[in-house]
């Protein structure tokens, strides 16, 4: 089966991000095209685990947090947890994450499987503690994704 691509209008359409995020974040190399990395021309084109990695970024994002913060949240996605930028991955795989920080170490990311009781014990410790539901984002991503067919 042949995986399909999308262009940058399209994949902004999907992920609710806008065409300028998505140029600035090709230039900045967070989120690179798998298809004409440079970005030169009109032949960008996204794979289904570029649009994974958008909708992270756009979800991250709009809860509040800051584009740094993002940033670092999308890359250790990336390291640690790998699978959830294939988009082969069923429902069944699928895990609820939260990010720990602690300010004084200068907002170092560490993640972890979501559980209520070390999320409360890190807020009452001063951490900031930010969940991330991956089944949520993977089927946002598919609901967008029937929708644009349509």
């Amino acid at each position: 089966m042949e995986e399909k691509f999308y262009t940058s209008t399209e994949a902004a359409k999907i992920t609710n991000c806008s065409r300028r995020q998505l140029q600035y974040w090709r230039e900045k190399g967070i989120i690179v095209p798998t298809v004409n990395t440079t970005g030169k021309g009109r032949n960008v084109y996204y794979s289904k685990a570029d649009l994974l990695a958008l909708a992270v970024m756009e979800q991250l994002l709009s809860i509040g947090l800051n584009f740094e913060v993002c940033h670092a949240a999308l890359e250790t996605l990336r390291e640690e947890e790998p699978w959830l930028f294939e988009p082969s991955v069923t429902q069944k795989q699928m895990k609820r994450l939260m990010f720990l920080a602690r300010r004084s170490q200068g907002q170092l990311l560490r993640i972890a499987e979501f559980d209520k009781q070390v999320a409360l014990e890190a807020l009452c410790q001063g951490q900031t503690v930010i969940p991330l539901w991956c089944d949520h984002v993977h089927q946002q991503l598919r609901d967008n994704l029937q929708s644009y067919v349509k």
